[in-house]
């Protein structure tokens, strides 16, 4: 069985799919504007409220795919204590992710017959301060680097990658999702990490305006 979720944002995202990627049962959640803690308020309980829908346990976990980075920087610990603490107990197996990578397969997935072009293409994520950006591009989506608002701008896109949180941006974009099937099925032939090793991918990693 697989787990996975992405606490790398304002909004929870849980799911538990089968061995081959099937969904299972899944649960979301976001926020209302004075709401704060969700993911310590709900990660552990709706994951052990998951397994008790599909008539599983802990121990039927095989691997936990979750978005390691970039992000809020207290979702960003919680999500990996969780995964650490779940890994140890049950003997699973760790495939973390970066965002801009389940961004971009989640656009070759959405949009097959668009593939991406030659050049490189930008895909943007959102920042932990208002207007800012987390921007990495199709050739390397996990070369990250940080834009402070204002800095976007200046880039002269053509067109961008984005996650719906983007909507607003004026560039011509592909709005796409990250997605717990997408995650659950990249978990499968993604790279495992061991837990003592492994530490978040923070935003406060880069400089602004710089890779």
């Amino acid at each position: 069985m697989i787990l996975a979720f992405d606490t790398s944002l304002a909004q929870l995202h849980l799911g538990v799919f089968s061995d081959d990627g099937t969904p299972l049962a899944e649960f979301h959640k976001k926020p209302s504007a004075d709401e704060r803690g969700i993911h310590d308020a709900f990660l552990a309980q709706k994951t052990s409220d998951l397994l008790n829908e599909v008539s599983a346990a802990a121990k039927d976990i095989s691997l936990i795919t979750f978005i390691n980075g970039p992000g809020s920087f207290t979702g960003l610990r919680i999500g990996l204590a969780f995964a650490k603490g779940m890994a140890f107990g049950s003997g699973a197996s760790l495939v973390p992710l970066i965002a801009h990578s389940v961004l971009l397969r989640s656009y070759q997935l959405q949009f097959p017959r668009n593939p991406i072009p030659d050049i490189r293409i930008p895909i943007l994520y959102p920042g932990y301060a208002k207007d800012s950006y987390y921007l990495s591009y199709s050739d390397n989506p996990e070369k990250v680097e940080y834009l402070e608002p204002g800095e976007l701008e200046k880039r002269n896109f053509k067109e961008v990658i984005c996650s719906p949180e983007l909507d607003s941006i004026s560039i011509p974009h592909h709005t796409v999702s990250i997605t717990l099937q997408t995650m659950a099925e990249m978990a499968m032939v993604g790279s495992w990490s061991s837990i003592a090793g492994l530490e978040p991918f923070y935003g406060t990693d880069f400089k602004p305006g710089k890779k």
